[in-house]
């Protein structure tokens, strides 16, 4: 097999570690390359010639959809595999990297399963390489995926979106996160005693989606409660919040992981949850959106 080499695009180590780990079960002879922003991933792809791109769409200094638009602009990348790794999962997110010439799409917060299914098909898709005998990936991983940007857009989608012929094949079903398809958030649980700091909405890489009652929350993680519904998230678990300001005008979305979980009631069945959050961000505008929530809601 060829010897591929792959660019890692994300300003989050803990999430660039989680993709590393992916790419490595499945590719181990293949080269690794890094990048914590999309100005820092160009200069790789002039120094290096890289075969596949998984790249991060919100980063300080250039966004995953620049690094898009230049390697498309590009001769030499015109045609390189890009996959779009992104808690931006919202429809007018998906057309804008379609109409710049995605090759998929995969949302935060993702398993390691997903992403190695997606990967071993778009390296088959595109460059005809399957994974080594041995490697962690069954034939259904790089069997061919027959659905395109209708079905990740819907038909109307597909129909206002400009023609992009260098994509091939992106499938919003498996690309969009758990935040677009049709869920009922668990009930958040109401606040017992102390001033309730906001809500948010946590996605989890499992599928599972809650609401969640912030009790403390700092520019390195919060505190909040949830109500069991059904599984419980486990430690390390990846994923996505989305704290909603209490004035109701904007939402920061933040990447992280499960630190810890406490029952809140003295019995194995208990109903509701204390969990840690540790962020994994190092944008300064999401930092800075952080800051503004959390000088409003401690007034």
């Amino acid at each position: 097999m060829a010897e591929l080499t792959f660019l890692l695009v994300d300003d989050a180590a803990f999430i660039r570690d989680l993709v590393k780990k992916a790419v490595r079960s499945v590719y181990p002879g293949c080269e690794l390359l890094e990048a914590v922003n999309g100005r820092k991933a160009v200069s790789q792809m002039n120094s290096h010639q890289v075969d596949v791109v998984l790249c991060d769409w919100e980063m300080p200094e250039m966004s995953g959809l620049e690094v898009l638009q230049w390697m498309r602009s590009d001769v030499r990348y015109s045609k390189t595999p890009f996959m779009m790794i992104t808690s931006r999962g919202d429809r007018d997110h998906v057309v804008a990297a379609v109409e710049a010439g995605v090759s998929d799409y995969i949302g935060k917060p993702f398993t390691r399963d997903a992403l190695v299914t997606k990967l071993t098909k778009l390296v088959y898709r595109h460059l005809k390489i399957k994974p080594p005998t041995g490697a962690e990936a069954g034939p259904a991983a790089i069997a061919g995926d027959r659905s395109g940007a209708s079905v990740l857009m819907g038909a109307a989608g597909a129909a206002q979106a400009r023609p992009a012929p260098r994509v091939q094949s992106v499938d919003m079903a498996a690309a969009a996160p758990p935040l677009l398809k049709k869920t009922a958030p668990a009930r958040a649980p109401a606040a017992s005693g102390g001033r309730t700091m906001a809500q948010a909405t946590v996605r989890f890489a499992s599928g599972l989606e809650t609401a969640l009652v912030i009790k403390d929350m700092n520019l390195q993680e919060l505190i909040g409660i949830f109500r069991r519904e059904d599984l419980v998230p486990q430690l390390l678990e990846q994923v996505v919040v989305d704290v909603l300001d209490p004035a109701k005008d904007s939402v920061a979305r933040v990447n992280g992981f499960v630190r810890m979980m406490q029952a809140q009631e003295p019995h194995p069945d208990a109903e509701t949850i204390q969990i840690r959050i540790r962020y994994v961000d190092d944008d300064p505008d999401k930092l800075e959106t952080l800051s503004r929530f959390i000088a409003r809601m401690g007034r």
